[in-house]
């Protein structure tokens, strides 16, 4: 049997030194087909040449990709990569460092084209507005003094401080945007109040729509008791209708003790001027023109919403109710805002 080959990798930092050039390096770079023989100066020109062309040929990989890809389908190209033996990733990350050579201006290009590819493909993934700050000639960052770890670092911190300079840009905007348009409500609402100050116009428009929606609530809980009533007789209901009744009653009183509560503050702040005042006066008495169109325009919208609560009301007791044949009825639809 024979003996199972190891795998197991050399570290070059602990095997004989990180640059002793051995056999093995020899027989690793042969398999790959580099040639090594030729005169020491002229073996270090071709590695200068190969170093200053890695990027230049996947740059170069990335614009062929990109020719091919706007001329076949998306699944095409995938499976055309592919077969190649070219990932996904891989070809994504050519294609963007293409792009990003588009979109350099035409001299830093080829300034471009000498730096190593990883640090190509960080700048290339990074935003616009950091790539401009980094190449920028007032302050620009050294690349070639850069490892990849710091260029990914500073891109990192660079690309931070725009998104919060853009979120309190987009803040301060939103601000000046609110404020404008505080601004400009209230120079309206001043014309329309004729000098009713615009706080205390909106305070009296509340007030009013306020009353106006408990008077709805008053008119909408009669018809309710009505019928409450005429459950007295029935089989099963009729015993619970006088403790309704009596839950109903309490509430209402409750409620005119809060009524008179707000009566006497009124009264107790008037003063003598209370006096004056009828006995069921009229909330739209102490409204002015702009005000009482206000709540008419708001009238309508209170009564649709207490129509519809008392419909509600009604579908939910008639839902209640043993069912006969036939589709259950659909619940009424709540009146547009």
């Amino acid at each position: 049997m024979n003996k199972k080959q190891s795998t197991e990798i050399a570290n070059p930092r602990t095997s004989g030194g990180a640059f002793e050039f051995t056999e093995a390096d020899t027989a690793a770079a042969t398999s790959l087909g580099i040639v090594l023989s030729g005169g020491l100066d002229e073996r270090i020109s071709r590695a200068v040449y190969a170093f200053n062309n890695a990027t230049r040929y996947a740059v170069e990989a990335g614009y062929l990709l990109l020719s091919v890809k706007a001329e076949v389908e998306r699944g095409q190209f995938e499976s055309g990569i592919h077969d190649l033996g070219l990932s996904s990733q891989r070809a994504s990350e050519l294609m963007r460092m293409a792009k990003f050579a588009t979109a350099l201006p035409e001299e830093r290009r080829a300034e471009m084209l000498m730096l190593p590819k990883s640090k190509v493909l960080a700048l290339a993934a990074a935003d616009a507005a950091v790539i401009e700050d980094l190449l920028s000639e007032d302050g620009g960052t050294d690349l070639d003094a850069l490892t990849v770890r710091e260029l990914r670092d500073r891109i990192k911190e660079a690309e931070a401080q725009l998104a919060d300079a853009a979120v309190e840009r987009d803040t301060a905007i939103a601000e000046r945007d609110g404020l404008a348009k505080k601004l400009k409500k209230r120079a309206r609402d001043a014309e329309d109040h004729e000098g009713t100050p615009v706080v205390i116009a909106d305070i009296r428009a509340e007030v009013a729509a306020l009353i106006h929606k408990g008077e709805l609530s008053v008119e909408s809980l009669h018809p309710v008791l009505v019928e409450l009533v005429g459950y007295s007789g029935h089989e099963q209901a009729g015993e619970w209708v006088t403790p309704s009744l009596r839950f109903a009653l309490s509430g209402l009183v409750a409620l005119r003790l809060q009524i008179d509560g707000a009566i006497k503050s009124c009264v107790d702040a008037l003063g003598d001027d209370s006096k004056k005042l009828q006995s069921g006066p009229d909330s739209l008495a102490f409204l002015d023109e702009a005000e009482i169109r206000a709540v008419g325009e708001e009238w309508p919208r209170l009564v649709g919403v207490h129509e519809h609560e008392s419909s509600m009301r009604a579908h939910e007791r008639k839902q209640a109710k043993p069912r006969g044949k036939g589709r259950p009825e659909a619940a009424p639809k709540a009146p547009k805002a």
